[in-house]
């Protein structure tokens, strides 16, 4: 009887050893692999990062492959992220401030003061885009609702699109940096105007909780789904002769009071952008 416990025993202790063995050595493969994987990567090697090693363990193959698949180095992300700004802004330039400079050149004096000034309003406008908002809001209580009506009375003087708001009758009154916010909520109306094809554009003023919604909806086909990962982007936009600069610089404003914009498809057609503050008024 006892040599047979000390044969079971001895079964139990060399398996146990085996597995303990069998799991370093494993463990050691693994992290091998995946200190060469580490390498690769820091090395910005891409096309190495598919070609697995013989027995390479199953984890450490399904990284090497979703990182083949999805991984850029950040240096090839600022190398393009740098060229489609620069293509961005040659565009602006050539569609905004050439082409009425040459049109005024062709024609009398009266064309070529209208063809100066429209060119310079193009670089004031650039000028605009690339200085940030304030960081620190000097913020004013104010009602909302007639801060609004101050952006759309400025909007539909400059363009031919018919904006309705709908509002509360009594005063909304929130705690914002008046300025900043109306030039993003400017822009945004400039974007569902061009995008939706000179159609009116719906605002919708609400309250829930402790925060308000600025609603700005258009007529448009929507945002592509490529649109709604990178409208926030600087740089990028379907508009040819946009500069992208547009939705980043109004987030960054309502950003800057604690607020957020928030793109969506709603049902039943066009894009919808929001604007959510804080309601500390």
């Amino acid at each position: 009887m006892t040599e047979a416990v000390y044969l079971v025993g001895g079964i139990l202790a060399g398996g146990l050893l085996g597995w303990f063995l069998a799991w370093r050595l494993r463990g050691g493969r693994i992290h091998a692999d995946l200190s060469a994987l580490l390498d690769a990567v820091r090395a910005g090697r891409v096309k190495n990062l598919g070609q697995a090693g013989p027995g390479e363990p199953g984890p450490v193959r399904d990284l090497r492959e979703s990182l083949a698949k999805g991984w850029v180095p950040r240096g090839l992300e600022r190398d393009q992220a740098t060229r489609e700004a620069l293509k961005r802004l040659a565009g602006y330039l050539r569609h905004r401030v050439e082409a009425p400079l040459l049109e005024g050149l062709d024609g009398n004096e009266a064309a070529l003061r209208s063809g100066a000034e429209a060119a310079l309003d193009a670089v004031e406008d650039l000028e605009f885009f690339l200085e940030d908002p304030p960081v620190v809001p000097v913020l004013e209580n104010r009602n909302l609702v007639d801060l609004v009506g101050e952006v759309t009375r400025e909007f539909s003087g400059q363009f031919t699109i018919y904006v309705k708001v709908d509002g509360p009758q009594a005063p909304l009154r929130v705690n914002v940096d008046p300025e900043p916010l109306k030039d993003a909520i400017f822009l945004i109306l400039h974007n569902a105007g061009e995008f939706g094809g000179g159609g009116p554009v719906h605002m919708t003023l609400c309250k829930e909780d402790d925060r308000v919604r600025i609603i700005i909806r258009d007529q448009g086909s929507g945002f592509t789904p490529e649109a709604l990962l990178r409208a926030m982007d600087p740089f990028y936009t379907t508009s040819p002769g946009g500069l992208g600069l547009g939705l980043p610089y109004a987030r960054m404003a309502v950003k800057a009071q604690g607020g957020e914009v928030v793109l969506r498809n709603p049902e039943g057609g066009g894009a919808e952008v929001q604007i959510i503050l804080p309601q500390r008024g």
